[in-house]
């Protein structure tokens, strides 16, 4: 990508601990770095157009937008939201158009630098959108949208704390953004989260009956996941869970043999997946405890999918036991991809998707090879030991924010690759070069549970020819059509994949994701995972060299 006011990249930490040595008063000022004056609180009440934005009405809100700055060409804010509001769309194309005459023009304002910022984002180049975002904060640091951009990256890149620090910082500035609320509300710790969701719903009167009921399946899930727990409560002192194999779709993938109230199913390991997810067929008669409903979405065009939250007693894996775990089961039959059977019908060989986050407390290996997963305590931070009555018995953190912390990397682990993760999703930065082409960093998704990679069609297009197909693929969102990407290579983790072709579809939706490794891929690998600290390693197993991605 082209590069905007040069390079940004540095160590993220070191950066904002420069740049935040402030911090907010309550009240109407604040103190700011000493170059700047203070800053005033903004307690604007939100417009129509920024109610449509926090509601997610995105076409509304880019209307809205771009009406209130052909009205007022000095409203700087309105500009660089409608530019934001263009990316949600999927529209990066006229987003980047915008952002670019608008910094042509204009190199030192505020708002137009944090719009490059929300375009390199959304391409996928993450660290120059932090360093550019830095650059928005030192022009404007009163500019609480900006402090909004670094959170954004810090969370994804393992910093916690700081991001949490960023957030609470464009939250005073900005106590009435409803966007920002909405982001600092999932910054605090657990029992905070729950208190600031209530009032959330019962100050914004004018959310939507769509986007409250989402909403509050949102809030839902997170207060029945923090209250049930899933805690470790016994294991037999072999901390190595074998794999399954599964025969489906005419080939075989690797799952875990899970027992809910000691009922056995059959569940597909998916890193791309969270926690434990079932087939409308497979919950029944497991003596579930109901829950509520939420929905949730994947790859396809149909929208998210409903899915009911119940609770269970006992979840056994291998020699381990969890207690009072959440367990997902989906409402439509063909929403895990292959099917449209009727109602009550099997769409697909397994009893649904197990993610491998369920283990995030500990150091998991997942051994494609000797087909196991394997489970150890992570290392432990000196500068924040963890308290022994705070361990489980395999040494996982066994309090609900245990989480809330900023990376921290062992010696032992500097040779590992770091990446970024949302929520459950690990991802993967990789290169993607042709011969004769300029290569360029990107993100892939981490994801054993997709049967195939899949590649953006206009990143793909920058290396190679993308024709199209007849053919689709299914997802919890249902069905999309997906073209076919050339040769290319894709390098990451110290690994060359030479890739003979791919399947390409628009991955816009996925803020700035812009391809899968699936499980043709992963399958070859050991691959060892600290959620903790966003980091990987990727090893071959008894193949040396890499066979070629189809």
């Amino acid at each position: 990508m082209r590069p905007i006011f040069g390079s940004c990249r540095a160590t993220p930490l070191a950066l904002v601990l420069a740049l935040l040595h402030f911090s907010l008063h309550l009240g109407a000022q604040t103190k700011a770095p000493p170059q700047s004056a203070s800053c005033k609180i903004d307690t604007t009440e939100p417009s129509e157009a920024d109610l449509a934005f926090a509601a997610y009405d995105i076409k509304k809100a880019a209307a809205l937008y771009a009406s209130a700055y052909t009205a007022n060409t000095t409203d700087d804010r309105s500009r660089e939201l409608e530019i934001q509001s263009l990316i949600l769309e999927g529209k990066l194309d006229d987003a980047r158009k915008k952002a670019d005459t608008w910094t042509a023009t204009s190199a030192t304002n505020a708002y137009a630098i944090l719009a490059a910022s929300d375009v390199r984002f959304a391409e996928g180049d993450w660290p120059e959108a932090y360093g550019i975002a830095l650059k928005a904060v030192h022009a404007n640091p009163c500019l609480a949208p900006a402090y909004a951009a670094l959170y954004r990256f810090e969370l994804a890149a393992g910093y916690r704390v700081t991001a949490a620090r960023s957030m609470n910082l464009a939250h005073q500035l900005e106590p009435n953004n409803q966007s920002i609320r909405f982001t600092w509300i999932g910054s605090l710790t657990t029992a905070q989260r729950l208190a600031e969701s209530q009032k959330y719903l019962e100050d914004s009167k004018a959310i939507p009956e769509k986007r409250r009921s989402a909403l509050l399946h949102s809030f839902s899930r997170d207060a029945a996941i923090s209250e049930a727990g899933c805690q470790l409560t016994s294991f037999n002192g072999e901390a190595r869970i074998p794999m399954a194999a599964i025969n489906t779709h005419g080939n075989t993938v690797w799952g875990l043999e899970v027992e809910f109230n000691h009922h056995k199913r059959l569940l597909q390991i998916d890193t791309g997946a969270s926690g434990f997810t079932l087939t409308v067929t497979a919950v029944n008669g497991l003596g579930l405890h109901p829950v509520g409903q939420i929905r949730i979405g994947g790859i396809g065009s149909q929208g998210s999918n409903a899915a009911v939250l119940d609770r269970a007693d006992t979840v056994t894996v291998g020699g381990l036991v969890f207690s009072n775990c959440i367990v997902e089961s989906l409402s439509r039959p063909a929403a895990m991809g292959g099917s449209t059977l009727g109602y009550g019908e099997r769409m697909d060989d397994t009893d649904g998707l197990v993610g491998t986050d369920i283990f995030s407390r500990y150091l998991v290996t997942l051994d494609y090879i000797r087909h196991e997963i394997r489970l150890a305590p992570l290392p432990s931070d000196p500068a924040h030991p963890t308290p022994p009555n705070q361990l489980d018995a395999l040494g996982g953190r066994n309090d609900n924010d245990w989480m809330l912390a900023d990376r921290y990397i062992p010696p032992s682990m500097k040779a590992w690759t770091s990446i970024y993760r949302e929520g459950h999703m690990l991802i993967m930065p990789v290169f993607l070069s042709a011969k004769g082409k300029q290569g360029h960093p990107s993100l892939f998704i981490m994801d054993t549970g997709a049967y195939n990679n899949l590649v953006d069609i206009n990143t793909a297009k920058e290396f190679t020819h993308v024709d199209d197909t007849a053919d689709v693929i299914f997802g919890l969102s249902g069905a999309q059509r997906i073209f076919k990407a050339g040769s290319f290579d894709v390098d990451f983790a110290g690994i060359r994949l030479p890739v003979k072709s791919m399947p390409a579809a628009y991955l816009n939706a996925f803020g700035g994701v812009t391809g899968f490794l699936g499980y043709p891929t992963l399958q070859q690998f050991i691959m060892q995972f600290d959620y903790r600290d966003n980091l990987v390693k990727v090893q071959y197993g008894q193949s040396p060299e890499p066979a070629h991605v189809h």
